[in-house]
């Protein structure tokens, strides 16, 4: 007898995969209690569900095999399945809103709150003053540390609103809120920057200049806040012609007050550091792809990865220091990189990443065959959200094709290639003008190096090494030197021959 089984598929199972020991027993328990559920159904349901904690698979693991277990022979119906796994997912966002309020100071705002709305004055003051403790003890002074303090005003203000003619904690409250501001301020300014950096968009920010001016005259004011002058030095080092100074003055705090910082804090600051790195490189200033992989490094070092909770690297971290070992030659550094991060790496976007690095390092190591052979492996569905989100590694590989291409002596392929590659750089909305550029300048070159490894002219091959030379719009300059070097070393080398590949960068 041929016997269907449903297949699980559920929001719930994700919820149940991401708890650590310590919350699923807090979760079994949570069920358990009748003022959060009286359906005894969901509590052997979850039971069952149980055995497969936490990685939810295996031969039984589908739903007729539940059902069975907790209605024995009856007939299945999915719909009860479906109904007890809907109950289980409003019993589990219901303990991540308990668990979330009890993480931070969420949970002693909304008491205090409750409180003063049923008139208990006696006792919110009570929790106003303890609760103010607990947040005074907080040296980070981040945006939720500034929330806090103006709710705790604002609550002591209604509570003596009536029993005094002047408020002794006004000027510190007026302080917090305008130090509040700006954090928020500066915080989503700098998300804007970041945008401006990766993608063809301006963004106006002279709002922000008024407040950085302000924040210069009435600079002593602030000192007592390490988030917001690392905010302040970085915006002065984007918005002012001596960056360095203001970079480095922005680092020294930021080492300073490391551990203080939250986790998510941390990630910020040295999201928006690497903008000065690229700004650099952008520029010309080669020398600085050297500093901008040692400061990723240091991220790694200390486990700043992502934005998220669990340890997960970001894709932006992954591929700038994959690209960046790539430019510097670094095959080691690259090769332990891959070895150790990968496994970091999102489950649904680890086949894609690995066979991009994969490419990366076979090129490196010389095996442009094979490096090829990961190029055509990536699937791009399965790294950012959307076909424009993944324009870097698209280019990536489309450039590292063209390279390889070029070092397998593939030329009919590459002409081709670099056909198509133009067409893909000209129509895209996304890409800077000063990227594009740069592409189309590399593209150019390659092409130019072509014709001169199949007919060499001194003359052409001059004014093009100068050209090369004298340009800082090209990506991927040192690549272009060490091919530049090889044609002028064999120029009577017909397109059949190869070169030893393995010292090319």
């Amino acid at each position: 007898m041929f016997v269907i089984l449903y297949m699980i598929k559920s929001s719930v199972i994700e919820i149940l995969k991401t708890f650590s020991d310590e919350e699923f027993l807090s979760f079994e328990e949570f069920i358990q209690t009748p003022f959060h559920n009286k359906n005894a159904k969901v509590i052997r349901f979850f039971k069952s569900l149980k055995e497969f904690h936490p990685v939810y698979s295996g031969e039984n693991f589908n739903k007729e095999f539940l059902y069975k277990k907790l209605m024995g022979k009856v007939k299945y119906k999915d719909t009860y399945i479906r109904n007890l796994f809907s109950d289980l997912m409003n019993l589990a966002e219901k303990f991540l809103q308990i668990n979330l309020i009890g993480k931070d100071h969420t949970h002693d705002r909304l008491l205090i709150e409750e409180l003063k709305d049923r008139d208990l004055y006696e006792i919110a003051d009570r929790k106003i003053k303890s609760f103010e403790k607990k947040v005074t003890s907080d040296k980070s002074k981040d945006h939720e540390y500034y929330l806090n303090k103006n709710f705790i005003y604002e609550m002591k203000s209604y509570l003596i609103v009536d029993k005094t003619l002047t408020d002794n904690f006004r000027k510190e409250q007026i302080s917090s809120i305008i130090k509040l501001y700006m954090i928020t301020l500066m915080e989503n300014s700098f998300y804007l920057r970041v945008e401006e950096q990766r993608v063809s968009v301006k963004h106006r920010f002279d709002f922000l200049k008024h407040v950085l001016k302000y924040m210069e005259i009435h600079l002593h004011e602030f000192e007592d806040s390490p988030l917001l002058m690392i905010y302040y030095y970085l915006w002065q080092c984007y918005l002012r012609e001596d960056d360095e100074k203001y970079f480095h003055k922005a680092k020294e705090y930021f080492k300073k007050n490391f551990y203080l910082l939250t986790k998510i804090d941390k990630k910020n600051i040295y999201s928006v550091m690497q903008v000065f790195y690229i700004n650099k490189i952008d520029n010309g200033e080669i020398e600085y792809n050297k500093k901008y992989l040692e400061f990723l490094l240091e991220m790694l070092r200390m486990n700043v990865l992502s934005h998220k909770k669990n340890d997960s690297i970001g894709l932006n971290l992954y591929r700038n220091i994959i690209i960046l070992c790539l430019m510097l030659n670094e095959t080691e550094i690259l090769r332990k990189f891959i070895s150790k991060y990968i496994s970091f790496v999102d489950k649904e976007s680890c086949d894609a990443v690995l066979a991009y690095s994969n490419s990366q390092l076979y090129f490196l190591q010389g095996n442009f065959e094979k490096a090829l052979e990961m190029c055509s492996k990536i699937n791009y569905n399965d790294l950012l959200s959307t076909v424009n989100d993944n324009l870097y590694f698209k280019n990536d590989i489309k450039t590292l094709t063209l390279k390889c291409l070029f070092e397998l002596n593939a030329f009919e392929n590459a002409i081709s290639h670099i056909d198509s590659f133009k067409h893909f750089i000209r129509n895209s909305k996304l890409i800077k003008d000063d990227v594009r550029k740069k592409f189309m300048n590399f593209l150019n070159i390659v092409n130019q190096m072509i014709r001169l490894k199949n007919k060499f002219d001194a003359s052409k091959f001059a004014e093009l090494k100068i050209k090369c030379k004298n340009s800082k719009d090209i990506i991927h300059s040192t690549w272009i030197v060490a091919k530049l070097n090889e044609i002028e070393k064999y120029p009577q080398t017909n397109c059949n021959t190869r070169f030893d590949k393995r010292k090319s960068v």
